[in-house]
């Protein structure tokens, strides 16, 4: 019994993988998603919360904007491949990836902030306009959405 439960808590990682690759229609997401659900030895590392492919495609192209000459870029799979298990394996601290929020401004403007550790879970005095609940009938009306992901995308 105790082997059953083993087996069943080493693919839990590639469980939420697979979860959250359901409904991405990017073929190339899907390409990386596959391969790194290949890597078992990578289960834990698969269950940071912290972790996504949306963070994870912005952590690549991030890094293939950098090895671009007038815009262009010629990155080898083996290397996509890496940076996606580096994305999965090291912390979001060691990848120099900046944890940040929406801050709606005083026009009604959005922007990216960073999010400083102290503010991470955010203020408990935020605005009403912000902590209104949806009622449960509006909820039944509206369709659950998979926000795509492109890692071509502008």
């Amino acid at each position: 019994m105790n082997l059953a439960i083993r087996k069943r808590d080493n693919m839990e990682g590639i469980e939420r993988i697979t979860k959250m690759l359901k409904g991405q229609k990017d073929k190339y997401l899907n390409v990386i998603a596959k391969h790194l659900m290949q890597h078992t030895e990578l289960d834990q590392a698969f269950l940071n919360e912290e972790k996504n492919f949306k963070d994870m495609a912005e952590y690549i192209k991030g890094k293939a904007k950098k090895q671009a000459t007038d815009g262009v870029a010629v990155i080898e799979d083996a290397t996509v491949f890496k940076w996606a298990r580096d994305y999965f394996i090291k912390s979001n601290k060691e990848l120099g990836i900046k944890k940040t929020r929406l801050d709606r401004g005083k026009h009604g403007d959005v922007s990216k902030v960073e999010v400083k550790e102290s503010e991470e879970f955010g203020s408990i005095f935020d605005s009403d306009e912000d902590n209104k609940e949806i009622s449960t009938e509006d909820n039944k009306d509206k369709k659950e959405e998979i926000e795509q992901i492109s890692l071509f995308g502008i």
